[in-house]
């Protein structure tokens, strides 16, 4: 009778792990290629002032941030971001990370109650007790954060402009569920940073962007990879989206920006990642190499982006608010949602009518995965 017990339990065990298995596994990717056929123009206009403000969505669970980021002359980065709501968490909310010369870091955050975070829906106007976010004139914002050891405020000053991509970005489409406008391509970044009551002036170079949806992250997309590059005159912006919506396939903005002028403004590039590794403990993948190719009439880009180190590494699950059960539930059999931030060096050469410019450097990229 005991070892009928044994038996019936550990052959539950097995069952149980499989399906643990089979759920949550994925498979270590040889590499992930996305291309197009043609070139897909996706034009180089800014967006207006209402597309930065709050919008208006109908939808499942809509889900809204604003995102700023910047590097120091210090040597230090700083990522800022206000949610309303949190795609995770579904609850308004304002996060601020310092990352210091070696990228060990520093995160503070607030979960904020319905109502602590007003947004406008008219221009980007962002108002909570953690932080604000305002339009001091055409081409700058004014972005401060404020919690317990730290208060952060800057002038974020436009060096290369904003881009709307042209692939029907608007709220006001059914057909889309996920949206993306970049405010400041590159800006220059003045101000304060107050840490346990000492000040000191910080000034560098940084970016602002903004995305927003109508129904469930998970449910749009299974993962994607986004990056900027800063390359002297050049400023360079890419992303490769994996959809679950077969009609939108791979969506991949690739901007470039020479001084104040956008150059490219595309849906096409084609953009190879490979050399996947895996985090141990989340037990999911990243690239830890890029390659980015694009040729349309007179100008070209060919990136290479090669893993340096991994500075950031979340489980989203642990940040939901959902309680201990329910995220080891979803955890072991339903998905393991995670998210990378990784330092990285970059190399290559963007042309111009026939003239080649060799660019090269260090970078950020982020790896989202919804699996």
């Amino acid at each position: 009778m005991i070892m009928n017990r044994y038996n019936i339990f550990y052959s539950m065990a097995i069952v149980l792990a499989f399906i643990a298995f089979s759920c949550t596994h994925l498979p270590r990717p040889l590499e992930i290629l996305d291309k197009s056929d043609e070139s897909i123009d996706w034009g180089t206009n800014p967006p207006s002032y209402s597309d930065m403000a709050k919008h208006t969505i109908s939808g499942k669970q809509p889900f809204e941030w604003w995102y700023f980021d910047g590097h120091l002359d210090s040597g230090e980065t700083f990522v800022g971001t206000f949610h309303d709501p949190n795609f995770v968490s579904g609850k308004p909310g304002v996060t601020f990370t310092l990352y210091k010369t070696d990228w060990t870091s520093e995160t503070y955050s607030a979960d904020l109650k319905n109502g602590e975070l007003q947004v406008s829906k008219h221009d980007i106007n962002i108002k909570s007790p953690a932080g604000y976010v305002r339009r001091h004139d055409e081409n700058t914002f004014l972005a401060g954060w404020s919690f317990e050891g730290i208060k952060v405020d800057l002038k974020l000053t436009t060096l290369a402009p904003g881009w709307l991509p042209g692939y029907g970005n608007s709220a006001d489409l059914d057909t889309i569920d996920f949206f993306w406008a970049v405010h400041q391509g590159k800006c220059l970044v003045e101000g304060t940073i107050i840490k346990n009551g000492v000040p000191r002036q910080v000034k560098g170079e940084g970016y602002a962007d903004h995305n927003w949806g109508r129904k469930p992250l998970n449910e749009i997309v299974r993962s994607w990879v986004w990056g900027r590059i800063l390359a002297g005159d050049y400023t360079i912006i890419y992303a490769d989206v994996n959809y679950r919506d077969p009609a939108f396939n791979q969506a991949r903005p690739l901007y470039i920006a020479k001084g104040e002028t956008i150059i490219v403004g595309s849906g096409s590039p084609t953009i190879l990642q490979q050399n996947f590794d895996m985090h141990p403990a989340l037990q999911r993948y990243y690239p830890r190499q890029i390659d980015i190719d694009y040729t349309s009439g007179a100008i070209a880009a060919h990136i290479s982006i090669s893993f340096k180190a991994l500075v950031e590494n979340v489980d989203l699950l642990t940040v939901s608010g959902q309680n201990k059960f329910s995220q080891w539930f979803a955890r072991t059999f339903v998905a393991r949602p995670t998210y990378f931030r990784i330092m990285a060096d970059y190399a290559g050469t963007i042309t111009e009518n026939g003239v080649q410019t060799p660019i090269s450097g260090k970078c950020l990229y982020e790896v989202m995965g919804l699996e």
